[in-house]
C-alpha cells in the first residue's frame, strides 16, 4: 500500500533529500523540522521549514501521478492560479512547492466567503479558458480525457464493471444496473449536447473546494490538489464546486448565493451561448459529470483492496449512483 511506503523512515529519508536539493538550487535550507499531516491511498505531503519560509512536498499514487505533470504546465501557463513551484519529478510524481498560505475554509464562516469565491471563481474561469489550448499537452502527460465525446463510452464501461460486482464489494444489484443501463440513451443524449455546445475542452479540477483553494495575504489564491483533474468540458466544475458551496454553506443550490457564484463563472464564458444556454449546459455538466467523479476515486485507489474502498462507503458506486437522483 502506498500510505506504508510514504509513511516509512526509508521514503522520507529519499524524500527529504531530494527536497533539499531542489531547495538548494533555490537558495534555500532546509532547517530540519518537518511533518506528513496527509498520507492517503491516492497521495501523500511532507511539510519543510526552510530558513526561507516553508515548502510542500507532495507525492501521487499510481493512479494519479500525472498529477505532478499537470502542475508543471499550470505553472507555465497559468503560474498565478497555483502555488510557486520549485521542482518536479513527473515520473515518480513528486512535486515540492512554496506554501501559499492558509487554506479558505479556515479563514472564516461559509457565509463570510462569498467575495473570495466571487474571486477565485472568476480567476478559475480565465484559466480554463487559456489552458483550453494546451489540452492535448495535458492528455499527452496522462491527465484522463472525461469529455462529452469519450463519456458516453466510459459510463458503460462503469455500469458493465459495476454490474459485475456483487453489491457487498461495491457493486450494483440488479434493479441498480437495470436502471442505469436504461438512462444511459438519455446520458448520451446529455453528452450530445455538451459536446455541439463549442466550450471547448479544458482542465476540469473536478474537487474544486474551499479546502482546495489557499489564500495568502497580498498574493490572493492558489489552487491545490489537482490529483482528480480531467479534460473535459469546463463546465464540469460546478459539480463538486456548487455542492460543496452549499453543503458546507448548509444552504439549498438554488439559493441565490450559489447561483451568484454560478454566474461569477459563467460571465468569463460569456461568448459562448446566450445566458440561459450557458446555465443549462452546467446543468448537463454536472448530471455528466457523476461519471466523472466515480472515475476520480476509482483512479484514486488503483492497486488498493476493495477493503480502501469499503472504508470510503463506496464511493465509485456512490457517485455513479447519483445518476438515479438526478432522472428521477
Amino acid at each position: 500500500m502506498p500510505v506504508d511506503l510514504w509513511t516509512s523512515p526509508a521514503f522520507v529519508e529519499e524524500a527529504t533529500a531530494w527536497v533539499a536539493g531542489a531547495a538548494g538550487a533555490h537558495g534555500l535550507r532546509l532547517t530540519g523540522e518537518w511533518e506528513q499531516p496527509h498520507a492517503r491511498p491516492w497521495s501523500s505531503a511532507l511539510r519543510f521549514e526552510t530558513d526561507g519560509g516553508r515548502l510542500w512536498f507532495k507525492v501521487n499514487g499510481p493512479g494519479t501521478t500525472y498529477e505532478a505533470g499537470l502542475v508543471s504546465t499550470l505553472a507555465t501557463v497559468v503560474p498565478n492560479l497555483v502555488p510557486e513551484l520549485l521542482a518536479v519529478d513527473a515520473g515518480r510524481g513528486w512535486a515540492l512547492m512554496r506554501d501559499a498560505g492558509p487554506v479558505l475554509r479556515s479563514l472564516g464562516e461559509p457565509d463570510a466567503l462569498w467575495e473570495q469565491w466571487d474571486r477565485v471563481i472568476v480567476e478559475y474561469a480565465r484559466a480554463q479558458r487559456r489552458l483550453a489550448e494546451h489540452a492535448d499537452t495535458l492528455l499527452a502527460a496522462g491527465v484522463t480525457e472525461a469529455s462529452p465525446t469519450t463519456l458516453p463510452g466510459l459510463a458503460r464501461d462503469l455500469v458493465d464493471r459495476l454490474a459485475a460486482l456483487p453489491p457487498d464489494r461495491g457493486g450494483l444489484d440488479a434493479g441498480q444496473a437495470g436502471r442505469l443501463t436504461a438512462l444511459l440513451p438519455e446520458y448520451d443524449a446529455w453528452c450530445a449536447e455538451l459536446a455541439e455546445s463549442g466550450v471547448p475542452s479544458s482542465v476540469n479540477h473536478d474537487d474544486l473546494h474551499s479546502a482546495n483553494i489557499c489564500w495568502a495575504n497580498g498574493t490572493g489564491p492558489r489552487v491545490i490538489d489537482w490529483g482528480d483533474s480531467v479534460i473535459g468540458h469546463p463546465f464540469g466544475t460546478m459539480l463538486a464546486t456548487l455542492n460543496s458551496i452549499a453543503w458546507h454553506a448548509e444552504i439549498e443550490l438554488d439559493d441565490p448565493r450559489v447561483a451568484r457564484v454560478r454566474e461569477a463563472y459563467l460571465d468569463v464564458f460569456a461568448d459562448t451561448g446566450t445566458a440561459e444556454q450557458r446555465r443549462h449546459w452546467v446543468t448537463l455538466a454536472r448530471r455528466t459529470g457523476c461519471v466523472s467523479r466515480a472515475l476520480s476515486y476509482e483512479r484514486a485507489l488503483v492497486g488498493e483492496p476493495a477493503e480502501a474502498e469499503a472504508d470510503l462507503d463506496w464511493p465509485v458506486r456512490g457517485w455513479l449512483l447519483e445518476l438515479l437522483e438526478d432522472a428521477d
